[in-house]
């Protein structure tokens, strides 16, 4: 049996980009949070 790979994963780059684009320092972790916060409440008010 083979492995099955991500479609996504194979076209990020060429086709499609990421769905966030930020650098992260020591504040890492605020940024998951606060990334995470904002897509949720975006989802809720869609």
């Amino acid at each position: 049996m083979g492995q099955k790979t991500n479609p996504i994963g194979n076209r990020l780059g060429i086709i499609r980009g990421w769905d966030s684009n930020w650098y992260g320092g020591n504040d890492y972790g605020d940024k998951i949070a606060e990334d995470y916060k904002i897509r949720k409440y975006i989802h809720a008010r869609l």
